[in-house]
């Protein structure tokens, strides 16, 4: 290599690095406010994270822990011990949350660098953020288990992917195996990614030949082990565990009827319709999937690795479609991978995201080549726009949209409503917000519900009764109207109306 040689491959390294570093502060610029920025208020508290909050409180007051099996301890347990190290309340909970959340965006990065390289890695973390059909910030803020769940699961992943490639020995495989179990712990529906693992193995053993079966079954059994080492441990552990995993069998079992395993045709179309529409990747995830399946076909380990993917994303998204209830944050996990898929197709239709910008003037001049190269500017303005537009939404949704109504409501209740007062409501996030006495509809209640808002059946109001539970007062908030826990007749006759606050009506029982 000559002298001039050498100096222009310096520069050119030098050049690399520095847009490198750039790009990641430019990424830190971008995410570090969405992620922290009005944290407590953005968004509003809620019916789910309300339930989590209360279990987490629960856990770190009374060394209790009462929950099923749709989100697991390693969200619970981090909370409870930011409860106890500095308090109750939503803003320490959202901590905790934003730390993982930072976590994940991290570890998704990383994986896409680490199999397509730092420009699409960037332009996926993009995606990722800006997606209103992802919603990255508005779950990864709450206390919910998708983002744990996924922080787990992309860990997992890119560990076996080390593995392979490196031919490596027990401990990546075992790490592996270990990551897969708390991302199935962390939110039961990333049992999912059982099926593509077990259709993968198969298809790695007929097709891509790049793993033995080792690196398939070690991950699983420890998986295995994981699970089952938790569930041991709440029966042994805690003094409820018998009757917990009573209530983890029925939880299960009432899960597959309401929302797991169900099938109707409204609710496909609605699916259908959500993922071929703008606020997924401006419907550009179906040309994303095409790719990924086409890059699939390679006979190499990047072709196993790309078959995970996509084989994650297609029988997750399968299901979404064809047999859940199809609550869009269902679609959560393989939008995340999606988001990959549509960042590489870019990347390869645009030749790296390059810019050519003399492409215009060699138009004008009739040069064939232009046309191509105009082509690629044209796709490089689409991409700007599918990914600024939604950005726009996100941080004018961060910095806007908070509200404090479940704050405000609750203090009105502490200032108002006598301790003793027996308060009916189906609104958890008021119960956590507040020290007062509480009934709620028991958690049969919910199947009634989700059957009423997605299959015609009739509402729960027929079947509860919430009046012989010496109710005096009775909140109903966005999720009891929702539901129609509480009839409007019954409520009117035998209540008054006390205050209406931000979405929240509190009613006190009327003498009579």
């Amino acid at each position: 290599m000559t002298v001039l040689q050498a100096t222009r491959t310096i520069a050119h390294t030098s050049r690399e690095f520095q847009r490198r570093y750039w790009s990641l502060i430019l990424l830190g610029v971008v995410v570090v406010p969405l992620v922290f920025y009005n944290l407590e208020y953005y968004p509003h508290t809620w019916f789910d994270e309300g339930c989590h909050l209360l279990a987490a409180r629960a856990l770190a007051l009374q060394g209790r822990y009462a929950f099923g099996p749709a989100v697991g301890p390693t969200l619970f347990f981090p909370i409870a011990a930011m409860f106890r190290l500095a308090g109750v309340g939503i803003l320490q909970a959202r901590i905790v949350m934003a730390g993982y959340l930072l976590l994940t965006a991290i570890t998704f990065y990383a994986l896409v660098r680490y199999l397509y390289g730092p420009s699409t890695a960037f332009v996926a973390l993009l995606f990722l953020i800006s997606s209103p059909g992802i919603h990255f910030l508005r779950w990864g803020r709450q206390a919910l288990g998708e983002v744990p769940a996924m922080f787990f699961l992309l860990v997992g992943v890119w560990t076996w992917f080390q593995a392979v490639e490196r031919r490596a020995g027990w401990l990546r495989l075992i790490t592996t195996g270990v990551f897969f179990g708390l991302a199935i712990l962390t939110k039961n529906q990333f049992l999912l990614l059982v099926p593509a693992w077990l259709l993968l193995w198969i298809l790695n053993h007929f097709y891509y030949r790049q793993a033995n079966h080792r690196s398939f079954l070690i991950p699983l059994l420890f998986a295995i082990c994981v699970i089952g080492g938790w569930y041991f441990a709440q029966w042994s552990l805690f003094p409820i565990g018998p009757r917990l995993a009573a209530g983890n069998v029925e939880a299960w079992s009432s899960s597959t009827s309401r929302g797991i395993l169900t099938f109707s045709s409204r609710r496909l179309l609605d699916s259908i319709k959500f993922l071929t529409g703008q606020d997924v990747f401006y419907a550009w995830l179906i040309p994303g999937w095409v790719y990924a399946v086409m890059l699939s076909l390679r006979r190499d380990r990047y072709g196993l690795f790309q078959a995970f993917l996509t084989l994650l994303v297609t029988i997750w998204l399968g299901w979404f479609v064809l047999l859940s209830v199809g609550w869009r944050r269902y679609a959560f996990a393989p939008l995340v991978i999606s988001a990959i898929f549509v960042a590489r197709l870019f990347h390869d239709l645009t030749a790296g995201f390059r810019a050519d910008f003399g492409a215009l003037r060699g138009l004008l001049q009739g040069k064939e080549q232009a046309l191509i190269l105009a082509m690629r500017m044209v796709i490089l303005i689409l991409l700007a726009v599918i990914i600024l537009r939604p950005l726009q939404g996100r941080f004018a949704e961060v910095i806007g949209q908070g509200s404090s109504a479940p704050q405000d409501m609750a203090a009105y209740i502490e200032a108002n409503v006598p301790p003793e007062a027996n308060i009916e409501t189906w609104e958890p996030e008021i119960i956590f917000l507040t020290n007062r006495q509480f009934h709620h509809p028991p958690s049969t209640a919910m199947d009634a519900a989700i059957k009423y808002a997605w299959y015609s059946a009739p509402p729960p109001s027929e079947y509860y009764d919430f009046q012989k539970y010496n109710t005096q007062y009775l909140l109903i908030g966005e999720f009891g109207r929702w539901a129609h826990i509480y009839a409007p007749e019954i409520v009117e006759k035998h209540y008054d109306l006390v205050v209406s606050l931000n979405g929240y009506e509190l009613y006190k029982e009327r003498a009579e």
